[in-house]
């Protein structure tokens, strides 16, 4: 009996240890470079009138896709004045964190302000080379002043070509990448 007990105790440790880390081929916790999910917190709570509700990246799902999510909302006493600008400093400072898995299949933006700003956030991400144009059909603003975009960095799908993720992570180079400083008046007053 107790020999039954010890190989089901060794098997439960081999599997306990192979479900532990089930995609090593993942990047993920860098020992340098970039930063850390805090130093990019802590430079997001710089932005006036920019509330962060949510910035972090995923483990790993089923298929192995990795993703980073932010959801912000402006204060309703700003607007966002440099559209692109901001598109271009949040995906390249969710390529920038170490301290997490590297993304692999896509950054998502989400913002909400006044429905009368009218930022169509894809349309934004296409101005700024991000989102090959007419790839994403889910545009423009909803009543409540909401406008989301997925700013593809996958490179393993047939459709990440066409999505342009081959494009934008040649465009953001090795992860963990540089991670970029707070470009002034991205948001400013009404």
């Amino acid at each position: 009996m107790s020999g039954v007990v010890s190989i089901g105790l060794a098997m439960m440790i081999t599997l306990t240890g192979c479900l532990s880390n089930p995609y090593p081929e993942i990047p993920r916790f860098a020992k340098s470079g970039g930063q850390t999910q805090a130093e990019l917190d802590t430079k997001l709570t710089t932005i006036p009138g920019m509330v962060v509700k949510r910035a972090a990246g995923s483990k790993p799902n089923v298929k192995g896709n990795v993703g980073y999510r932010y959801e912000v909302e402006i204060d309703p006493q700003f607007r966002v004045n440099d559209p692109v600008g901001l598109v271009d400093f949040l995906v390249k400072s969710a390529w920038s964190v170490r301290d997490g898995y590297m993304p692999n299949s896509d950054i998502s933006i989400g913002v909400t302000g006044l429905p009368e700003d009218d930022l169509d956030y894809v349309a934004v991400a296409e101005q700024a080379g991000w989102v090959p144009p007419g790839t994403q059909t889910h545009r423009g603003v909803a009543e409540n002043g909401y406008s989301g975009v997925q700013v593809w960095v996958g490179t393993q799908s047939p459709s990440s070509e066409r999505w342009g993720g081959p494009v934008n992570r040649e465009r953001l180079g090795k992860w963990p990448g540089d991670a970029p400083d707070v470009p002034e008046n991205l948001v400013v007053p009404r």
